[in-house]
């Protein structure tokens, strides 16, 4: 996770789209945050791309790869154990007063961040322009009555499409020997 919010490159911030400063006392007012703007489309960019560096992030691992079970590409989902789902779970109240629009995360592999995005919750009326993981629909995958795993949905952008990731090189490439089918 991002110690703090990054803020996103796309569009232009808000105050340099919008001069009026009524519109912008009240977006600040009921968001709590800055957003930017597509200049382009006129619309709002609520969860945009970020860069993100090893000093952004915190200092402990949110999940350890020892809780990563695997990626299943053809239904674009990450699956994890249940401590994750817990952690998640307890975060959320947290997550909600510091984050109105979503928890940024990076996902690294080998020391190297391959992909960013942002926790959101399925229900979330606000739409990512990269990668998003929703926390909410996860599946239970079970065998023989035992819990193996909690898949969560992962999509890129607003490409809701299964099987949207594998286009993504870096990260089959991360997940290669840990393939679910």
């Amino acid at each position: 996770m991002t110690k703090n919010k990054i803020e996103s490159y796309d569009g232009v911030p808000l105050r340099v789209a919008i001069k009026d400063s009524t519109i912008i006392n009240n977006v600040l007012e009921n968001y709590g945050e800055e957003i930017r703007i597509d200049t382009i489309k006129n619309k709002p960019i609520f969860l945009g791309h970020f860069l993100a560096e090893q000093k952004d992030l915190e200092e402990k691992p949110f999940i350890n790869d020892s809780e990563i079970i695997g990626f299943d590409f053809e239904n674009s989902e990450i699956h994890f154990n249940k401590s994750v789902a817990e952690k998640i779970y307890n975060s959320i109240p947290k997550w909600r007063n510091s984050n109105y629009f979503g928890k940024q995360f990076v996902l690294c592999h080998n020391g190297k961040i391959i992909l960013s995005g942002y926790l959101t919750g399925s229900m979330s009326k606000f739409q990512s322009n990269t990668y998003q993981i929703s926390y909410y629909k996860y599946l239970e995958h079970k065998n023989n009555n035992e819990i193996k795993s909690f898949a969560y949905r992962i999509s890129d952008s607003l490409n809701f499409e299964k099987n949207n990731l594998r286009k993504n090189k870096v990260l089959f490439e991360a997940f290669k020997n840990r393939l679910i089918n």
